[in-house]
């Protein structure tokens, strides 16, 4: 028996979400859309979406950039976020660039559960960007984001609240305070 493939591309379209580069056709037993995803923090996350029939869905995220060195407490904390946050788990690619990963099975695959693996992707990309600069960026020098607004601004109002309730709670970082110099620190005052 084989199984029709879900209609990726509309329900996508409906989330009014480009697709930015695919492999096969929609209809075929294999195939793939990548799309570029923003969350409150983190922009830019390029997402592939991959259909098998019969075993499902698998979202990955390329979580940072390619032939980046990742220090190894940044590779701990994405493994330690494996724990913390359900649904979702950092994995390695060959070249070792970091991918987060979430998968629907096919009996599981809905334009709805489509939703909430996109935006669980987006929500943990967007929690754990401080902690993980310096696999995003290079030099751990974030982009300025700040007047930026999200390409998919009414996917994560629909669904965000929802998909952090799943999550444990958390607060975006505050300000970092200025870092001492050595003088400074015998001394006991801020640079």
């Amino acid at each position: 028996m084989s199984e029709a493939p879900p209609p990726i591309d509309a329900w996508l379209a409906a989330f009014g979400i480009e697709v930015v580069g695919s492999s096969g056709p929609a209809g075929a037993s294999a195939f793939s859309r990548d799309v570029v995803l923003d969350g409150d923090r983190r922009f830019d996350l390029r997402v592939t979406i991959a259909w098998v029939a019969g075993i499902g869905l698998s979202l990955w995220a390329y979580y940072g950039l390619e032939d980046m060195e990742i220090p190894r407490r940044v590779l701990h904390r994405m493994l330690r976020a494996n724990f913390d946050y359900p649904f979702v788990k950092f994995a390695m690619t060959e070249d070792e660039r970091p991918m987060l990963v979430t998968e629907l099975p096919a009996s599981a695959v809905s334009r709805e559960e489509l939703a909430r693996a996109l935006v669980r992707l987006t929500v943990v990309a967007d929690r754990l960007l401080d902690e993980t600069a310096s696999a995003v960026a290079d030099r751990a020098v974030l982009p300025d984001w700040t007047d930026r607004q999200p390409r998919n601004p009414s996917l994560l109002a629909t669904y965000r609240a929802e998909i952090e309730g799943e999550m444990p709670a958390w607060q975006p970082p505050g300000a970092r305070r200025p870092r001492r110099s050595l003088l400074g620190w015998l001394r006991g005052v801020a640079r």
